[in-house]
């Protein structure tokens, strides 16, 4: 069975998503992820050391709402996510859109602990890691190799 949260670093956990985090500015867009490219994201960002602010995880929605700098949506463009203006912070889907039952905040705790995460860290930890989780196998040993047979 696939773990549904699966991280490699500690993370402070708020089981509820209210109130918000006292860390997170008045002012702030969201970029809206895939639960498992954004968890992974952020664990290469504190890999490398970069600080990471507190993410909103939607459990029904199986999305992590990563709060980023304000102004960030007008610039963001990426086919692995969604940045969207203002600290709404509502799950983005296509069609009905059912109630997020299940949410929760979690951060890192210091010293890479941040207010917000840095936007274009971000993206590059995002794009790096699709890229990483969509090469294919080199070699798959369920994969039988063709094998010549010469008739004389």
């Amino acid at each position: 069975m696939t773990p549904l949260l699966s991280t490699r670093h500690p993370r402070q956990l708020h089981l509820n998503e209210v109130p918000l985090p006292v860390t997170l500015p008045p002012d702030f867009d969201i970029v809206h992820v895939g639960m498992g490219l954004g968890v992974s994201g952020l664990d290469s960002m504190i890999d490398r050391g970069q600080a990471v602010g507190p993410s909103l995880y939607c459990i029904t929605h199986r999305m992590l709402l990563i709060p980023v700098g304000a102004g960030t949506a007008d610039l963001w463009r990426a086919s692995h996510s969604v940045c969207t203006k203002g600290s709404r912070l509502a799950c983005l889907t296509q069609g009905y859109q059912r109630r997020c039952d299940t949410r929760f905040w979690a951060a890192p705790p210091a010293p890479l602990a941040a207010a917000v995460t840095a936007p274009a860290e971000l993206h590059d930890a995002l794009s790096l890691t699709r890229a990483r989780m969509q090469r294919p196998a080199t070699r798959s040993p369920f994969i039988t190799q063709a094998r010549e047979v010469c008739h004389v």
